[in-house]
């Protein structure tokens, strides 16, 4: 979800977000297991991943359910197109 990581010896990386709404990492400390936001939040390593996680959930949803209904269109253009053709 996030891209551009650099890492540097101190286990630091800096990133940018990759989608609307993404939070960016603004610090990480590999010392410590925590992430500071670029909202200046500060949260644990497994507090940040589980909320990208029910993010990507959530997106993952939205996107399934208009595929759905895409297929329940298409079905009703099939049925259609069926009827016209006989």
């Amino acid at each position: 979800m996030l891209r551009g990581v650099t890492r540097d010896a101190g286990r630091s990386a800096s990133t940018k977000p990759h989608a609307e709404g993404a939070a960016a990492v603004r610090r990480v400390s590999g010392v410590s297991g925590t992430i500071v936001t670029d909202a200046g939040q500060e949260v644990t390593v497994s507090q940040f991943v589980a909320q990208l996680d029910e993010a990507a959930r959530r997106r993952l949803d939205s996107i399934h359910q208009r595929l759905r209904l895409l297929e329940q269109q298409m079905e009703t253009l099939e049925a259609e197109v069926g009827k016209a053709c006989s």
